[in-house]
């Protein structure tokens, strides 16, 4: 919900907010809905993209086995990941401040010297 609450913020510097889940379309679709989220969220039901970027836990002793993480990454014009962590807990967060930050980051390296 913060990142809705801040996507304005995002947006000033150019950035593109996505959500992706691994449930199926009309499940994040309602959740999305109910929510109030005007940015995308995507569904990876396949898990395909999960994998790619590390988000995906498998793990054959845990009961759901293939479980989406909560990760957070910044992937640049040219489709290079700058930034990206992964947290342990689902319910941690990362502040959106801290991306924000990263955010500037890379818009300060794009600024000619």
């Amino acid at each position: 919900m913060a990142l809705q609450l801040d996507l304005p913020k995002f947006e000033s510097r150019n950035a593109q907010v996505v959500g992706i889940s691994s449930d199926f379309l009309p499940a994040s679709a309602a959740w999305s809905e109910k929510m109030g989220l005007t940015f995308p969220l995507l569904s990876d039901v396949s898990r395909k993209t999960l994998e790619a970027y590390d988000f995906l836990e498998t793990d054959p002793s845990d009961r759901l086995y293939r479980y989406a993480r909560r990760g957070y990454v910044i992937i640049d014009r040219a489709g290079i990941v700058r930034y990206k962590k992964i947290l342990d807990k689902p319910s941690d967060l990362v502040a959106d401040d801290e991306l924000l930050k990263e955010l500037d980051k890379l818009s300060d390296s794009d600024k000619p010297k």
